[in-house]
């Protein structure tokens, strides 16, 4: 009985796990296997609808249920799918990240899942997360040279934030980034290199020299790596040690540099951006060695006498480099024509220096330094000799047309203006009496201030190089001073201010003529009633 149950069971045990086996290995894989492979057929295309059946293929495949790497494999096509749905609509993008999440957090980062989730989160705009991915993943990553141009894009968009933030240290940091990678680096702007010297100008300019002497300090670093100019990085450490370094030293300085950038400029005549670079530090150079020079003059101990000769000839030649490194450039004639001015021995000279600082005006990037424009006013106001003569001239002319003054001052008056005749034609001056009314004692008083101040600017341009304790100033100073006395008690008579104001004219035409000694019977005329 027993081995006929067993003879009628096991058939049936067999026949069940035979039917078994096929369901588990043939009827429920099917169930995913035939969704997923019909999926896989319309992943290659590029319409949007084929995608979307792609999408629902594989939801329906993960459904039933598959397991281990079959499930995975599955998920990586949703992930796939999905990314490639996010070119119609970005939002699938986040939906593919997901999968992506589940899938590496399931079996770990492949080759293919570390690439799909760089490129999805380059998608996303999550540039960080680029990087960071790229930094963590290289390993696998690296064999693949398109995930390198990915990680150097999402590096290029995060300098161009920092730069766009003057976050300098950032920005460096991301473009290095890029040089390593080899990817994109035609991209990196020829500015980058200058992003430490922007920080360290900015630093100047704040007043935090501390911090713009490390900028500057790395950027020489930076260019020594690289076998580039450090120039600039030199400036920069100059101009930080500008304020409290020595003149001498900081002139020798800048000789060097200058003679650096020659080379340069040799160097790099096909670059046509680095010939335009070494054109404005030559420039800037020159001028900082020319005030370099004012500043060593300026160092000196006082009463050390007036520049020398060797100074002048220095001069000269600071000042022609700056008119050699651009023609257009006012600081050479500000900085010549203020020295001239101050050191002239004469009228001829000031004169001259008048002459650079107004030719310095008319330049493309002239004087525009209003002290500067208004003291060339002044001294165009002024005069020179000539000037001055037409002036005393023009008064000589107006005393002998005043009708309060006697026959014996209009005398004397004429013989003042014939003595200047061999000197030239005294301009437009008027001939014969005007007629005038008879001045109030207010007037009197208001007419001795115009005449003071008339015969200042008469005799300024004479008197102006001369010491203080000069006869001739001294006897203009004790005149005017007669005359201010005689102005003040003018209601006592105006014979008093008449002959105040004779003795101050006649004085005055002394010192414009000083080299005409006068007769006896002359002397006898001009002594005042």
């Amino acid at each position: 009985m027993t081995t006929i149950l067993l003879f009628a069971v096991l058939p049936v045990l067999f026949l069940t796990s035979v039917a078994s086996a096929g369901y588990f290995l043939l009827v429920l894989p099917s169930r995913w296997r035939l969704p997923y492979e019909e999926s896989l057929a319309l992943l290659a295309s590029d319409d949007r609808d084929a995608l979307e059946r792609a999408d629902r293929l594989l939801g329906q495949a993960v459904n039933e249920g598959p397991r281990g790497r079959a499930l995975n494999r599955i998920r990586f096509a949703q992930a796939y799918v999905r990314a490639m749905l996010g070119t119609y609509e970005p939002a699938r993008y986040g939906a593919a990240a997901t999968v992506l999440d589940e899938l590496i957090a399931a079996e770990g980062p492949t080759p293919d899942t570390a690439y799909l989730e760089l490129w999805v989160q380059a998608r996303l705009g999550n540039h960080d997360r680029v990087t960071d991915l790229y930094a963590e993943h290289h390993a696998v990553l690296d064999a693949r040279p398109q995930s390198r141009r990915i990680a150097a894009v999402s590096h290029l968009q995060l300098a161009a934030g920092h730069w766009r933030r003057r976050e300098t240290d950032g920005a460096l940091h991301h473009f290095d980034r890029v040089r390593e990678l080899g990817e994109l680096t035609e991209n990196i702007p020829p500015e980058v290199n200058d992003l430490q010297l922007v920080k360290g100008v900015q630093a100047v300019f704040d007043g935090r020299t501390d911090d713009a002497r490390e900028a500057f300090g790395d950027a020489r670093a930076r260019s020594v790596e690289r076998e580039m100019p450090t120039v600039q990085a030199e400036l920069g450490l100059l101009v930080c040690d500008w304020a409290d370094g020595d003149p001498a030293q900081l002139g020798e300085w800048l000789g060097r540099l200058a003679e650096q950038v020659e080379h340069w400029g040799e160097e790099d005549e096909s670059a046509k951006e680095d010939r335009a670079t070494a054109g404005r530090l030559r420039t800037g150079i020159a001028v900082l060695r020319l005030v370099a020079l004012l500043r060593e003059w300026l160092a000196r101990p006082a009463l050390s006498g007036a520049p020398t000769a060797a100074d002048f000839d220095e001069l000269r030649r600071r000042v022609d480099a700056v008119r050699e490194a651009d023609p257009e450039l006012g600081d050479a004639a500000l900085v010549d024509g203020l020295v001239r001015y101050y050191f002239a021995l004469g009228q001829p000279e000031r004169e001259q220096a008048l002459a650079v600082l107004d030719d310095g005006t008319e330049l493309a990037k002239g004087i525009m330094l209003p002290e500067v424009l208004d003291l060339m006013e002044r001294e165009r106001a002024l005069g020179g000799e000539g000037d001055a003569l037409s002036r005393y001239l023009t008064l000589v002319a107006e005393l002998l047309d005043d009708p309060d003054r006697s026959e014996e001052d209009r005398a004397q008056f004429r013989r003042l203006k014939a003595k200047f005749t061999a000197f030239g034609d005294p301009g437009d001056l008027e001939e014969g009496v005007a007629v005038h009314q008879r001045a109030a004692p207010d007037d009197h008083r208001r007419r001795s201030q115009a005449l003071r101040r008339r015969i200042e600017l008469i005799v300024y341009p004479r008197i102006r190089d001369l010491p203080d304790d000069a006869p001739a100033k001294r006897a203009l100073r004790e005149l005017l001073a007669d005359l201010d006395r005689a102005s003040g008690v003018y209601a006592e008579g105006a014979e008093i201010l008449h002959g105040a104001e004779q003795k101050l004219i006649t004085t005055t035409g002394e010192i414009l003529l000083p080299e005409e000694p006068e007769e006896p019977e002359e002397l006898n005329d001009q002594e005042p009633a």
